[in-house]
Parts: structure tokens; C-alpha cells; sequence
């Protein structure tokens, strides 16, 4: 992904958004604080993972343990692999991943809170239908960010992100994130891009730059020392 110059345009970007749409209720403290610093690297043991897929299922997602992913190169590979189907929206209602993202277990688990306390009850309140389906692509891919020769990991190496494409509603519309069609998806994507911001360190879609004119990708990759630096785009 590209970063250059974007040191003074994060807060912009996001402040932009923020002052064209209500920001949507903030994550719950005792889910960790918005401006949390970027998680430390989970535990490899398997004690640990199966402790995060339990919690996982517990909260009402659907995912199940997955076999070690390929890493031909040097950086990639997940340390508790999960193949995450579904989360559990509002009321208790199901919202398919037809992607089944191949994802880190403590990613798919803030994800899944993402989707269960944002995504689908704003998509149910803005838009008056209840969100069926996220499409989010593979999730882990050993590369490098963007693709680009030379470049840093990408978090898709660690199945640590996941590329936001679009949304499927119980009355089949389908908000897509390169263009929406009228005012009130328009309206949604933006509360949900901006809210992503709180609750991930990496936020990039359309307008960010030409690799995410067509989806929203997301992450928590650790961006500086503290932890605190956020890309929101």
C-alpha cells in the first residue's frame, strides 16, 4: 500500500469524513478504546489459539481452525489460522463471508466485532435492511503491500487484513465500495469507513490511491514504535 506523504493527510482524511457524516457510536470500552495502540503479536502457542477460537465462536462467529498457509517467501505465514464463514449480527441474525477469509485469530476476532456492533446495525438503521453478506476477498496472501517489488510485507501476509469489496443487503441490494448509487449508501460507507478508523490501524479506499479504487482495506498492521500511528484514508 502507498503511504508516502500521508503524514499530515491521515487526520484530514478522517476529519473530512467525520464532518460530512455523524461519526457512528464509538467501540465499546470494554472492547478497548479506539485509540488503543496497535495489538502486540499473538500468542503462537496453541494453547493461545484455541483460547482466541474459542472466544471467537463464543461471540457468535463462525470459523474453525485452519492448516498452516503456504509461505514460499521469507515474512509470511499466520500464527493461529482461522477460516472465519460468518458473524453473528443484530438479534442474532447471521452475516455471510462467502470469501471465508483465511485470517489471524485475534484479527478475525476484531473484525467480527467490527461487523457485529458497526456494519450491520448501522446497515440495518440507515438503510432499513438487515446486511446478509460481506465480501471481503481471501484475506491471507503472501505479498508484499500492493504488490510492489521491493516493498514491505503486506498485513495480508499475516492474515492480518481483509479488502472490504461490498455488501449485500436481506433485500438484495448490494452496496458496492467504488460507487454507491444514491445518497443513503453513500451516506452509510462513509459512517462505516470512518468508524474503521477507530478500530483498525490501516484504512484505505477509494480516493486513497489507485490501488484501492475499488475496495477498503483494512488492518492492523503496527505502523511506528508506540503503536499509535494510524493510516485512515
Amino acid at each position: 500500500m502507498a503511504i508516502v506523504g500521508l503524514g499530515l493527510g491521515v487526520c484530514a482524511s478522517a476529519q473530512t469524513m467525520a464532518d460530512e457524516q455523524p461519526l457512528p457510536p464509538p467501540r465499546p470500552p470494554e472492547l478497548a478504546p479506539p485509540a488503543r495502540p496497535a495489538p502486540a503479536p499473538p500468542q503462537t502457542t496453541s494453547e493461545g489459539a484455541a483460547a482466541c477460537l474459542a472466544k471467537l465462536v463464543a461471540a457468535g462467529a463462525a470459523a474453525e481452525a485452519a492448516p498452516a498457509p503456504p509461505a514460499p517467501v521469507e515474512g509470511c505465514g499466520i500464527d493461529a489460522p482461522v477460516r472465519l464463514s460468518s458473524v453473528a449480527g443484530p438479534g442474532g441474525d447471521v452475516v455471510s463471508l462467502p470469501d471465508r477469509p483465511l485470517l489471524d485469530c485475534q484479527f478475525a476476532a476484531v473484525l467480527a466485532d467490527y461487523v457485529r456492533l458497526l456494519v450491520a446495525p448501522l446497515g440495518e438503521a440507515m438503510l432499513r435492511s438487515r446486511v446478509a453478506a460481506i465480501e471481503t476477498g481471501p484475506g491471507y496472501e503472501c505479498r508484499t503491500q500492493d504488490r510492489i517489488a521491493g516493498a514491505k510485507m503486506s498485513a495480508h501476509a499475516h492474515g492480518r487484513a481483509v479488502d472490504l469489496v461490498a455488501i449485500t443487503f436481506a433485500d438484495k441490494r448490494r452496496v458496492v465500495v467504488e460507487r454507491q448509487t444514491d445518497a443513503d449508501e453513500a451516506s452509510y460507507f462513509r459512517a462505516i469507513r470512518t468508524a474503521a478508523c477507530g478500530w483498525f490501524t490501516t484504512v484505505l479506499g477509494p480516493g486513497a490511491d489507485a490501488f484501492h479504487a475499488n475496495n477498503m482495506h483494512i488492518d492492523d498492521q503496527r505502523h511506528d514504535s508506540s503503536g499509535k500511528y494510524r493510516i485512515c484514508q
